[in-house]
This record gives structure tokens, sequence and C-alpha cells, in this order.
């Protein structure tokens, strides 16, 4: 008998948007499942959609899924998306992520969102809370991302769950990922700009999470540079927060990946400050046509398999030095059309 997932292969911030979609598109009130996914500008048989209304049904935020004739929202749903305050909304996106037992038995388990290293933590999954082998680097991407999502940190008190984070919830948090050790730290930072949520069927829910986690991170590290991004919790809205760090930072490492709006439109912006920057995409993204003729891409492989990520990091890591290193040379974006003019 094939194993079967226990927990949504959706974040809660993705479920969201299916009420979301309810609230913005339809009143609130249920709609026929054809038009929610138009709303969401995926089509209905696309199993990305089966996916996030799945989970959205799953965490408790709306009732119906791709197969069913309409969707529509539930109680919880509506808090979430007709919220009376800030605390309300988020009382509703924390209740959704303990509404998954699992999620809810490792987060108690463990003390909070810090899991142990994979070699120690994959027998507890599959013995203790019975996820099969072949899912738990897929269960830790997705219970990861709902804890960055909600606020969640490496402690956790039930006691004080009606707590949530400081700062408004449809904000962005300029958040440092990691480091270089000692004596290895040039004192830059490289700020990543990358898509989020994938929007394509061939880029599996924690696709993003995964390349950031596994190859950006490693790879800018290994360059000397301390690493940071933006998390947007609830908006695709550009904030003022990303674009001040987004124009300060040392270096940008923009992921190209599935053409991403802001991500083009923020690297756009740090152009147009003749700023460093680093291009980089998953192997198969299509071209865009005045970068590639001007700029060097790095290539990644987007299965993110042990054996490509060992390959892609030192590569990626080169072509990182590499962008520093050729900063003030005159062969910017704006530099060359300067030349050409």
């Amino acid at each position: 008998m094939a194993a079967r997932r226990t927990y949504p292969r959706d974040t809660v911030e993705n479920a969201l948007l299916v009420a979301r979609a309810l609230k913005d598109h339809n009143g609130g009130n249920p709609w026929q499942t054809e038009e929610v996914a138009n709303a969401l500008s995926i089509a209905r048989t696309n199993n990305r959609f089966f996916y996030q209304t799945a989970a959205s049904r799953d965490y408790g935020f709306t009732v119906g899924t791709r197969d069913a004739a309409e969707i529509s929202l539930t109680e919880l749903g509506r808090q979430a998306v007709y919220p009376s305050g800030p605390e309300s909304e988020y009382q509703a996106r924390l209740q959704g992520f303990l509404n998954i037992d699992v999620f809810n038995q490792v987060l108690h388990h463990f003390g909070g969102s810090k899991l142990p290293d994979m070699r120690y933590l994959s027998n507890t999954l599959e013995t203790q809370f019975n996820i099969d082998k072949s899912y738990h680097e897929e269960f830790v991407e997705i219970f990861t991302a709902n804890c960055r999502y909600l606020g969640i940190g490496a402690t956790w008190d039930p006691s004080k769950r009606a707590e949530r984070p400081s700062g408004p919830i449809e904000s962005s948090e300029i958040v440092t990922l990691a480091t270089p050790t000692e004596g290895e730290d040039t004192g830059q930072v490289c700020f990543v700009i990358m898509p989020f949520t994938e929007r394509q069927d061939d880029h599996p829910p924690g696709f993003f999470d995964e390349v950031l986690n596994r190859i950006f991170i490693p790879a800018a590290i290994a360059a000397g540079f301390e690493v940071k991004t933006a998390l947007r919790k609830g908006s695709d809205v550009i904030q003022s927060t990303i674009v001040n760090d987004l124009l300060s930072a040392d270096l940008v490492l923009a992921d190209l990946t599935e053409h991403n709006p802001n991500v083009l439109f923020e690297l756009g912006m740090r152009m147009a400050e003749d700023k460093p920057v680093v291009l980089v995409r998953a192997k198969g993204t299509g071209a865009i046509f005045d970068v590639d003729n001007m700029l060097r891409v790095a290539e990644y492989d987007p299965t993110v398999w042990p054996s490509s990520v060992e390959k892609d990091v030192p590569t990626l890591t080169e072509h990182i030095k590499a962008g520093w290193d050729s900063r003030g040379d005159g062969n910017s974006y704006l530099g060359i059309l300067r030349r050409s003019s």
C-alpha cells in the first residue's frame, strides 16, 4: 500500500489565498470552483490548484477542493480574512496550523520550530509520528515554512500562544538567514530576492524554500557573505523595508525562475542604482532577452538532488565571488548601456 501524507502539501500562507480569493472576488460567498481557480490564475486541472485547495480545507479555512462544484468559507476562514483585529487574524492563522495534528504534535514535542538534523530527526518522524520516510524532507520544509510565517521561534510556549509577533501581520520582515564563521566573514551582506510561492506546476510546494536553504545560503556563506532576505507575510506588496535593504545591501542575488514579477521589479530597482547583482535561475527557465544578452546568468538543477546540490553550490559560490569582484568595472547593466549609447 502506498504511503500517504498526514499533513497538507501546501503552507498556511498559500492555503489562505483560496479564502482570500472568495473574499476579494466574491464577497466571501460560496463560489464555483472554476471561478476560484481563475481568480488564483491557476488552471482548475493543475495539480497545484488541487494541493492548494486541499490544504485550505485541511487547515479548516474552506470547504470544497478542486473536485467540488463550489468552495466556501468556514467560520475559521472567515475570521482569517474578515478579522476583527490583528490578534483575531493571527489567531485564525495559528489555529489553522494547529488543526493539523502532526504539526501540533511535532511543535509540542520539540518545543518550537527548531528541529534536529535529519540524521537524528528521521527516526522520530517515522516511529513516533508515523510519517513515511519518503515524505520527511517535504514535511520539514512545510512545517518550517509555516513556523516562519507564523513567527514561531525555536521555543514554543502554548500558554502564550495568544501573543502574536510584534508588528502588522500584512508586512514583510527582513531576516538574517545565515552568517559566515569567524575568519571567513567579509563583513558584506548578500540580499536574496526570489519567488516566495511556486506558481508553476513543475515546481512543487516548498521548492523555493529548498533552493534557498540548500543552494543559495550555503553558496553565499562560502563566498563570505551574510545572507538576508525578505519574508512576506500575507501579501505580495513590495514594502519599504524591502526597498531599503534591497538598495543598501552590498550584493543582491536574484533568482529569475518563473519570471516572478516582484523579483523582476526589485531587480530593476537595484539595476537602476547601478549596484552589484548576481543572477541565477533554474535550468529550463526561459531567457529574458535584454538581461541574458548582457549579463551572465548561472543555472542550478531544479531537481535539488544531493548530487546536483553538491555541484551547484561551489559553482554558485564562484558566481557570487565573481559578481562581487567585478563591481565597479563598468560591466554592470547600466554600464554596458551607457557604453553602447
